[in-house]
């Protein structure tokens, strides 16, 4: 009793909770089951339902949704159903709006968004809404448009010099550098300039680069067959027309 009393002054527990404590405390089930009956005579035992019920009243007053506290409520060994029955109840009896709730708690804990779309929906979804009730909170949002998400924040902080000379070292040409760069929501505005300015200081020359990716394949030119083959490839590496003839005509 005293063991089974320091517990629930700890914090409240559900009877299965209080029942595996007392199980590692002693052996003797006919102890245990005095106790439990005496505590529930006292008062200080609440029914898996009472605790249920003030379980999610106290949960919505904090601004969590019903599945943080079927989540949580099931971790502490309550049914299933008993838990559906304790959320319908206390939304029911203090008209639980929890669309309402979610678009009141990002209004006033997010004036304006510094983090990214990902974390903030994570952030949200851990307090038990759903995506789609996640989703319609932010959207309706005063400052929806300034979110960005990882893609476009990374996209912010990129060389675009530094981006177009990686891609080319790898052997891209400018098609697939475009498409790239497009792809990584990386503002390609200033591209064709860049790209000019870099041919020009020598830093760039997609045409030895074709033909570099040519001569480490073993294409026989003169067949027609093996010809296509190659143009193919170049062609997805995002070399241009007049790129890969040069680079073939070297070869021949």
């Amino acid at each position: 009793m005293n063991s089974a009393l320091w517990h629930l002054g700890q914090k409240d527990l559900t009877e299965a909770e209080l029942l595996a404590k007392l199980r590692l405390k002693t052996d003797n089930q006919e102890w245990i089951d005095d106790t439990l009956e005496k505590l529930r005579g006292f008062g200080y035992l609440k029914s898996d339902k009472q605790f249920a019920e003030q379980f999610a009243e106290r949960s919505f007053a904090n601004e969590y949704g019903s599945e943080y506290i079927r989540d949580k409520l099931k971790k502490k060994g309550l049914d299933d159903s008993l838990v559906s029955e304790a959320i319908a109840k206390v939304k029911e009896s203090l008209n639980i709006d929890e669309q309402a709730m979610l678009n009141e708690r990002v209004n006033h804990y997010y004036q304006t968004f510094t983090m990214s779309k990902e974390k903030l929906t994570a952030t949200l979804q851990k307090r038990g809404f759903s995506y789609a009730q996640v989703n319609q909170a932010i959207k309706q949002h005063a400052c929806y448009q300034q979110l960005k998400t990882n893609l476009e924040l990374k996209a912010e902080k990129a060389d675009l010099e530094k981006e177009v000379l990686k891609y080319a070292r790898k052997g891209k040409g400018l098609t697939v550098i475009r498409q790239e760069l497009r792809q990584r929501k990386i503002d390609i505005t200033e591209l064709d300039a860049l790209v000019e300015k870099l041919i020009h200081a020598d830093q760039l020359d997609f045409y030895s680069a074709c033909l570099e990716q040519l001569s480490k394949k073993s294409y026989d030119l003169a067949a027609h067959s093996e010809r296509s083959k190659a143009y193919a490839m170049l062609s997805r590496k995002g070399f241009s027309s007049d790129e890969i003839q040069f680079a073939m005509s070297e070869l021949e």
